[in-house]
């Protein structure tokens, strides 16, 4: 079967519609669909100030989301909460989770000008309670304030995007807008710790509004719904179905996070279990909604099936992969190396590079050499996805083989080697550059799939599965952290609950301080770099399990070419 047959003949499409059946499946010419996805709405006057909005929203997410990964240790000690101190970072990013599918569909049916706004809002509104903190308690909720709006800052922009640019053109614009990304949430690691040096812990957060002022000065002169894209009000939201999927997806992450301070280990198991039987209910609950009572879904199941699914799936994980990098490694490199705040945070810079290089070269790459027909866009990106999931996990186990070999560095002359920090650096970069292809060839793969009437709803079904990969990363990631750690320090100990077991537990940042007698510190050394070496498992497992989907997703692309040329 020839390319121009091909486009010209009759293919089974995926259709989204308002119904109660989400989807459905329609014969449509191929010409039909690839002229719908090249429409321009692009205005030469506006355009400019339109990316200038939507792009500064994205660094504005993305360095809120990260800014905290290098100051969890000084933030600890400012507070004194050791063992809360994670749901800093945690509490943003679940809520960023919990509310990411309802931005697509309610858009929908609203109008994409007012979810930004209200996105802008809030976010805005977190930012200022962030400042106006007193307690770790405090700044825990308003961090998740912020999550509820930077969830949408995320989402909406590459929503807006779609709408705006042809799909011959939208590598490029993903390709910048990628790096943008990944350069905002890799230098969010290191401006946190020279942040918090300057100005405190509330000043990580007060010096983001006038940035988020002028965006939101942006959305209201320069953004404007297209004429076709409201489709209902604010009555036909699934309100029902929202609750259920927000409820579901929270109890799951505090499944999978610590106990926090919890000692009683009879009530560490209640509460799991309680957490089980609440994602349990809202997953049935959420089901029986979409198939029975919703006459609009906000979460259309078919964005889940078949290729999409195995391709949201394989986002997840490399998210989580992603995630590590930017939170566990700093952890890391403080205790284990004896790097300062700030230093970490430099030592990131090598994925800022890398990731920024990746989302480029990609977005160049299928701009030069791919073509506006569907059937190529799907085929380019899903090998680049596959490609660069295994690179992805190449430069992982680089890494990690480096992390294993490395001892504590104790004094100057037992710091790592150089041909240490160069493999450990290297298998970070990979990791990074992985990351920027990964980006944009999931993006395109999923618009070029569903179509200009899908975009939305599988945008946002794209965002909650990195956002849950990023939050169950550092959730799962450092509660094998803090239970490592507790459970190697009571043996140290011998069960004795001293006042430095005590010290250590509740500010990690108190080994590093000069002040722990040196008859203990090696063998404490050890100790915590053991423990932060167990964080970094899961994480192993993350990455056989992408490889093991990138295979499948490689199977449904061959079987997909293959039934075209039968089809011929």
């Amino acid at each position: 079967m020839s390319e121009e047959e091909y486009r010209t003949g009759s293919i089974e499409l995926e259709e989204f519609h308002s119904s109660k059946h989400e989807s459905t499946v329609s014969s449509v010419p191929a010409t039909q669909e690839e002229e719908d996805l090249e429409k321009d709405f692009r205005d030469p006057k506006t355009f400019p100030f339109i990316l200038l909005s939507l792009w500064l929203n994205t660094s504005i997410c993305a360095v809120d989301g990260t800014i905290i990964s290098t100051t969890m240790n000084e933030i600890a000690s400012i507070f004194q909460e050791a063992s809360k101190v994670t749901w800093v970072a945690t509490a943003y990013m679940l809520t960023t989770c919990a509310v990411q599918p309802l931005y697509g569909k309610t858009s929908d049916l609203l109008g994409r000008k007012k979810c930004l706004l209200f996105a802008e809002l809030v976010f805005i509104i977190g930012l200022v309670m962030c400042g106006m903190a007193r307690t770790i308690d405090q700044l825990i909720v308003a961090r998740a304030i912020c999550g509820v709006g930077g969830s949408g800052l995320g989402a909406m922009c590459n929503i807006i995007l779609s709408d705006l640019a042809p799909l011959s053109q939208r590598s490029i614009y993903w390709g910048w807008g990628s790096v943008i990304w990944g350069f905002s949430q890799s230098v969010g690691g290191p401006l946190g710790g020279l942040l918090l040096n300057w100005f405190g812990v509330r000043g990580l957060f007060v010096v983001q509004i006038p940035f988020c002022l002028f965006s939101l000065f942006l959305t209201v002169k320069y953004i404007h719904d297209l004429s076709d894209q409201k489709e209902g009000t604010w009555r036909d939201i699934d309100f029902a179905g929202s609750f259920c999927l927000i409820c579901g997806i929270s109890a799951f992450i505090f499944l999978c996070s610590s106990s926090g301070d919890v000692a009683d280990d009879s009530a560490i198991s209640l509460f799991k279990v309680g957490c089980f039987l609440v994602t349990s209910l809202s997953v049935v609950g959420f089901i029986y909604v979409e198939k029975n009572v919703a006459a609009k879904s906000i979460l259309p199941t078919a964005v889940l099936k078949g290729s999409l699914g195995v391709i949201s799936f394989i986002y997840g994980l490399a998210s989580m992969l992603s995630y590590v990098g930017l939170f566990v490694v700093p952890l890391y490199l403080q205790l284990v190396w004896g790097v300062s705040v700030a230093g970490s945070g430099g030592y990131i810079m090598y994925a800022v590079i890398s990731t920024s290089m990746g989302s480029f070269g990609s977005g160049w790459l299928l701009r030069r050499y791919g073509t506006p027909d569907k059937g190529a866009t799907l085929f380019n990106t899903g090998m680049m996805l596959i490609g660069s999931t295994l690179t992805n996990t190449l430069g992982f186990f680089v890494m990690f083989k480096s992390i294993l070999e490395i001892k504590p560095a104790f004094k100057d002359e037992e710091s790592p080697l150089p041909g240490q920090k160069l493999w450990f650096l290297l298998g970070f970069a990979v990791m990074g550059l992985s990351t920027g292809f990964q980006n944009v060839s999931v993006m395109l793969y999923t618009v070029a799939k569903v179509g200009r009437k899908g975009q939305a709803a599988s945008t946002s079904v794209t965002f909650l599965f990195r956002s849950l990969g990023n939050v169950l990363s550092v959730s799962i990631s450092l509660s094998v952290f803090v239970a490592s750690l507790k459970r190697k320090l009571k043996a140290y100990f011998q069960e004795q609950q001293s006042d430095l077991y005590r010290k250590l537990l509740k500010e990690n940042a108190f080994l590093r301080s000069g002040e722990v007698p040196s008859d203990q510190l090696k063998d404490l050394l050890q100790v915590f770099r053991n423990a932060i070496t167990n964080a970094f498992w899961p994480s192993v497992v993350c990455s056989l399990l992408s490889v093991i989907f990138a295979g499948v997703l490689f199977a449904m692309i061959r079987r997909s070419r293959r039934f075209a040329g039968l089809s011929a």
